[in-house]
């Protein structure tokens, strides 16, 4: 099964943010190649072994497009795509950056 979306943070944010989301699930890198955008990692959770290929994609304008994989069916394989694209929301959220405007024309009372 396979989950996409799209980020507003560049290719290379999004690569260091799915390390951190290896290193925070103690999983095991099978594969990484940063010029290709392909991460895989196996994750022991209780009984289950798992296998995600992360693809990211850069899509033009600092944004990147990510691909989720799961090999193999089981009846939890959207949530369990669903949760790391969760983990690598909150990691990309906790790094985004906030862009400051001033205001030009002010408006009393705000």
């Amino acid at each position: 099964m396979t989950g996409r979306k799209k980020y507003l943070q560049p290719k290379d944010m999004v690569l260091s943010a799915i390390h951190d989301i290896a290193a925070q699930q103690k999983a095991k890198t099978l594969s990484s190649d940063s010029t290709r955008g392909i991460v895989i990692l196996r994750v022991s959770m209780y009984e289950d072994v798992l296998e995600y290929r992360f693809i990211v994609e850069d899509i033009g304008g600092s944004r990147s497009g990510v691909t989720i994989e799961l090999a193999g069916e089981t009846r939890d394989t959207k949530r369990l795509i669903d949760n790391e694209f969760a983990l690598l929301d909150y990691i990309l959220t906790d790094r985004a950056r906030v862009e400051f405007e001033e205001i030009v024309n002010e408006v009393k009372g705000f």
